[in-house]
C-alpha cells in the first residue's frame, strides 16, 4: 500500500497551504514595511510596521535608517491591528493542529468534529486577519498615526507596502486552506 493512500489528499495539500500562510503571516508581522512613508521632496524618508517604525535621514553623503519600536502609548486602531492579527495567527495554528489530526488520525467517532474544527479555526483564522488589515490600511489611508498625538502633516504621503500585502496573501491563504479542509474526506481503510 502506498503511503498516500492512507490519507486524504485534500486534507494534506490543506495543511501544505496552511502551513505556507503561516509563514507568510509571521513574516508579515515580523517586518516593518506595512507602510512608506515619502515627500514630495525628499522622497522615501521611512518605514513602518506593527512594531517598529523606521526613519531615513541623510547626511551629505551618508544615509541611515534608524528603526525604534513604538512607544507605551500607541493609538487604539494599532492595539486592534496587531490583536487581530496575533490571534488570527494563533486559530491559523489551532487549525493545523486540527488538520493533521484529521489526516493522520484515524477516529471514526470524531472526524466531523475534528474537520468542522478545522474549517472554522482556519476561516476564523483568515477573517480575523483580513478584518486587521482592512483597519490598517483605511486608518493609514485617512492619514492616522500609529502613535497619539503624533503630528501628521500634509506633507508627508503613506502607501501600503509589501508587509501589509504578505498579511493580505496570508489571510486568503488560510481561507482557501479552511475551504479545502472542507471537501477533504478520509479514505476507507480496508482491513
Amino acid at each position: 500500500m502506498k503511503f498516500f493512500d492512507k490519507f486524504s489528499r485534500f486534507s494534506f495539500a490543506a495543511i501544505v497551504v496552511i502551513i505556507i500562510s503561516g509563514i507568510v503571516e509571521i513574516v508579515a508581522l515580523a517586518t516593518p514595511y506595512w507602510t512608506l512613508s515619502s515627500t514630495q521632496s525628499l522622497g522615501n524618508i521611512g518605514h513602518s510596521g506593527l512594531w517598529l517604525n523606521c526613519r531615513r535621514t541623510q547626511a551629505t553623503v551618508v544615509t541611515t535608517v534608524s528603526c525604534s519600536s513604538y512607544a507605551d502609548a500607541i493609538a487604539g486602531w494599532m492595539v486592534a491591528v496587531r490583536a487581530l492579527n496575533v490571534i488570527g495567527m494563533i486559530f491559523g495554528s489551532v487549525a493545523l493542529v486540527f488538520m493533521g489530526l484529521f489526516t493522520f488520525l484515524y477516529s471514526e467517532k470524531w472526524n466531523k468534529i475534528i474537520r468542522s474544527s478545522a474549517l472554522i479555526s482556519a476561516l476564523l483564522a483568515g477573517s480575523l486577519i483580513i478584518i486587521g488589515a482592512v483597519l490598517y490600511g483605511v486608518s493609514v489611508s485617512q492619514g492616522k498615526a500609529p502613535v497619539p498625538y503624533q503630528v501628521v502633516s500634509a506633507k508627508y504621503i503613506h502607501s501600503l507596502s509589501w508587509s501589509f500585502a504578505l498579511s493580505l496573501v496570508a489571510a486568503i491563504l488560510f481561507v482557501i486552506s479552511g475551504v479545502m479542509m472542507g471537501f477533504s474526506r478520509k479514505p476507507r481503510i480496508n482491513s
